[in-house]
């Protein structure tokens, strides 16, 4: 089995260079894999130190792809990829030292077709007490989507598609290619408007597809978690995000947009929330902070669902059949340039 690993990056150096040390602890035999980085137009140090690396590992190779955007760098790789396997990894993880091994006896079993692991933190400051509260626990795992974190325990296990997330996503090369690759995914900012559901809208085709998804307890990487996604500002941005995500699932889903577009918080609203909160008591911090991702969320779902409303040509982006050829529509650089100061 060949397996090939998947960076796609852009402006991390840093993390990166971790990153690429964890993969060059692991024990593995140099022929049965390759790791590609995917340079997404950074403007750092990227491509000295991936070639850098390059120079002293024959497995490591930089491939530069400037459209913007996770789905570029994603379905590039694929491209690029010769393996049996695409394993994709963020650019701020370690891996575990056995993190390759567990993925070949995962896929040992043809039925297999994704594979994730166990995803723990490596906060680079200490977390907010109101963190804890941003956790879900079921009898599958427990896990903080907000930061992709999972712990499903020390058994290998079937598992639910939706929970293999993207910074640890191993895939069967043949049911990727089958089930139409990735979806749109953390496009820049000013670029909102054509955000899709990433890996989500992969996994739950291999959902339903019937499928199976594996959580092996050796495929597991630490996420390094900045100060900067600790802030109630990150979960705000995060959280509209979010609502543009699961508003381009919905407009796949029906094939049109059917969604309320609802404002934000109206005066009524406001005077019964504070009426309640004079009843109850002030919120507490982590009530205050949810009370906020929720309006973050709303905020993102209503945007996104005005775009595709007004554009046609956005309409037919988000439906389109598949993202291989991944070019973003005709005059999005219209939008990046008036992001852009005037000199």
């Amino acid at each position: 089995m060949h397996v090939s690993i998947l960076i796609p990056t852009r402006n991390r150096c840093e993390p990166l260079s971790q990153t690429l040390a964890s993969l060059r602890a692991i024990a593995h035999d140099p022929g049965d894999h390759e790791i590609i980085v995917i340079d997404n137009g950074s403007t750092d140090g990227t491509r000295a130190l991936v070639e850098q690396e390059a120079a002293a590992r024959p497995a490591v190779r930089y491939v530069h792809e400037p459209m913007p955007g996770l789905l570029s760098g994603r379905h590039r790789g694929a491209h690029e990829a010769q393996g049996d396997v695409c394993a994709y990894l963020d650019d701020d993880v370690w891996v575990g030292r056995e993190w390759l091994t567990g993925l070949k006896e995962a896929f040992a079993d043809p039925a297999v077709a994704l594979v994730g692991g166990p995803s723990a933190p490596r906060f680079e400051t200490e977390a907010p007490a109101w963190l804890d509260e941003f956790y879900a626990e079921d009898e599958r795992a427990r896990y903080c989507g907000w930061l992709s974190l999972i712990d499903a325990g020390q058994q290998i296990k079937a598992i639910d598609p939706c929970l293999v997330w993207g910074l640890n996503y191993a895939i069967r090369r043949s049911v990727m290619e089958a089930l139409g690759g990735f979806h749109p995914d953390n496009i820049p900012k000013v670029l909102q408007r054509y955000q899709g559901d990433g890996e989500t809208g992969l996994s739950l085709r291999v959902k339903r597809a019937g499928l199976t998804a594996l959580y092996h307890p050796r495929v597991s990487v630490a996420h390094i978690v900045p100060a900067s996604r600790l802030t109630v500002g990150y979960f705000e941005g995060r959280a509209f995000y979010q609502g543009v995500c699961n508003s381009f699932t919905e407009i796949r889903a029906a094939g049109a947009v059917t969604g309320e577009v609802s404002p934000s918080i109206g005066p009524a609203a406001w005077i019964k929330q504070v009426v309640g909160d004079v009843v109850r008591g002030a919120p507490t911090e982590a009530e205050a902070i949810k009370r906020r991702t929720s309006a973050g969320y709303r905020a993102g779902y209503a945007f996104h669902q005005a775009e595709v409303r007004r554009d046609a040509q956005l309409l037919q982006w988000v439906l389109q059949p598949d993202y291989w050829q991944y070019q973003l529509p005709a005059g999005w650089e219209r939008y990046l340039n008036a992001a852009r100061p005037a000199r």
